[in-house]
């Protein structure tokens, strides 16, 4: 897999990139949903979700039911039930040591979620990378969100990288939409939230199999000198 020669920067999602949350999520999300709304949908509908920012999620299902989905009351109990069964996250080693090596090998890093600031509270300290990261971008740092290359173009702007200096890496359509909006190269990961023949459908410029797959290319990038 050819490596690009002019990398300054790389960027990571974090939700079924860094840590599998794909199971947790479909869960949270499935509780919410029957619990305010009396709706149960297919888990392939849900994992298909994951990606979009918690206030689209629960906004989702408003054209299919009748009067006012009580949007603040969903989110928060999403939240909580997110939080009363994080015992679920699994950290994903390689893809973390993938962020740790960008960042020693001299490339500025930066994770872009779509998580809020307060969801990113929950997971972060399992991630454990904050002295590895040089910008955070999250769902409350833009008006609009993936697949919009805003949240993509607000990390280049906290990292002073221009777009065709830098790579973004998700496990989702939502990530591949992005960052190709925001004119950096795009690499999907198979082992996160959206099925296969959807991410390659997404045509991004990379596609990683395992997170050994993706350690491995970072491995081989060339060292940034000062």
């Amino acid at each position: 897999m050819d490596k690009p020669t002019s990398l300054q920067a790389v960027l990571f999602d974090i939700d079924g990139t860094l840590i599998d949350t794909v199971d947790l999520i479909v869960k949270a999300l499935d509780y919410t949903y029957q619990k305010h709304l009396g709706v149960a949908l297919p888990r392939a509908e849900l994992r298909r979700l994951i990606g979009l920012p918690l206030k689209a999620q629960m906004r989702y299902l408003d054209d299919r039911i009748a009067g006012i989905a009580p949007h603040e009351l969903m989110e928060a109990d999403e939240v909580a039930y997110y939080k009363a069964h994080r015992d679920l996250e699994r950290v994903i080693p390689e893809a973390v040591q993938a962020v740790q090596e960008a960042y020693r090998r001299g490339y500025a890093t930066a994770l872009v979620t779509s998580k809020n600031r307060e969801e990113l509270k929950v997971t972060a300290p399992k991630l454990n990378i904050d002295a590895y990261v040089d910008a955070i971008v999250t769902a409350d740092d833009t008006e609009r969100h993936k697949p919009s290359p805003d949240p993509v173009c607000k990390a280049l702007e906290r990292l002073h990288v221009a777009p065709n200096r830098a790579i973004y890496i998700g496990d989702t359509v939502f990530d591949i939409g992005c960052g190709r909006a925001a004119g950096v190269l795009t690499a999907a990961v198979a082992w996160g939230a959206h099925l296969p023949e959807d991410l390659r459908a997404a045509q991004p410029d990379y596609y990683f199999e395992t997170p050994a797959d993706l350690l491995e290319w970072i491995e081989q990038l060339p060292v940034i000198e000062d």
